[in-house]
């Protein structure tokens, strides 16, 4: 009896020892099995979260993409100021969404998480953000071109401004160069001798040097007479002597006066 005895104590022992093992190795799998589904159900919250996230940030896009009637024109500045924040907005978040998407590859690539339909939604997104950031390219080329347009412009209307004071200008000092010859007078002082060998003035006419008139010649040297501008001036003097004076002068006698004043006339 006691021999049976131990042989059941023994076949009960290994029994247990057998259900123990059998039991610690289910309920090992069971912990690996929970630890892998809270490990999807993790990778699938985020990815989720994720893919919400930067699909609500392509529906924006979607609304700040519509400016193709806002490009603006000459004089508009501060539009075009406005219009590049936003456009450089707008690459700044493209740019963050595909950083998180590549993130989140990597991130279920690494957990070696099989979620169905995840990658299919990743595909479609990284899609749809390529799509938006041609159109943001295209904006961005198009307000550049608007900028070189309108620069070309402004060097244009620049250089036609400059073009045209030029002409001005030229147009003034011509002007003024025409007034200044209209209003400048030439006199030489002298005596008739002294006028005479400067062949300035000769004589003509007369019989026997009887009736002889004085006459400007065709040979005036301009260098030797002095010039007044009227515009400054419009009187110069000469001494009074006591064989008088005689003026010659292509300008009508009506046109001037002759004042004595103490030793010198005033014309």
């Amino acid at each position: 009896m006691k021999s049976t005895t131990w042989i059941l104590i023994a076949a009960l022992v290994i029994i247990g020892v057998v259900f123990a093992i059998m039991y610690f190795g289910a309920s090992g799998k069971l912990s690996s099995v929970e630890k892998e589904k809270e490990e999807m159900q993790n990778s699938l919250a985020l990815a989720t979260q994720t893919i919400s996230d930067i699909q609500s940030n392509l529906d924006e896009l979607d609304s700040q993409l519509n400016i193709n009637g806002e490009f603006p024109g000459a004089g508009s500045g501060d539009r075009r100021t406005q219009l590049a924040n936003r456009i450089n907005n707008m690459r700044a978040q493209i740019e963050n969404d595909k950083r998180r998407i590549a993130d989140l590859e990597l991130r279920l690539n690494r957990s070696n998480t099989q979620l169905r339909g995840v990658q299919e939604l990743l595909d479609k997104l990284k899609s749809s953000v390529a799509d938006k950031e041609k159109i943001v390219a295209e904006l961005q080329n198009r307000l550049g071109i608007v900028n070189e347009t309108l620069e070309t412009e402004r060097i244009a209307s620049r250089q036609e401004i400059a073009r045209r004071d030029q002409t001005i200008a030229e147009k003034q000092s011509t002007i003024a160069e025409k007034d200044k010859d209209i209003n400048t007078m030439y006199y030489i002082i002298g005596t008739r001798r002294d006028l005479i060998d400067k062949k300035i003035v000769d004589r003509r006419g007369g019989l026997l040097g009887i009736g002889r008139v004085s006459t400007m010649t065709d040979q005036i040297n301009i260098k030797e007479f002095t010039t007044l501008n009227l515009l400054e001036s419009a009187e110069f003097s000469f001494p009074a002597t006591r064989k008088g004076y005689s003026v010659l002068s292509s300008q009508n006698a009506a046109s001037y006066r002759i004042d004595k004043a103490g030793d010198f006339y005033i014309l």
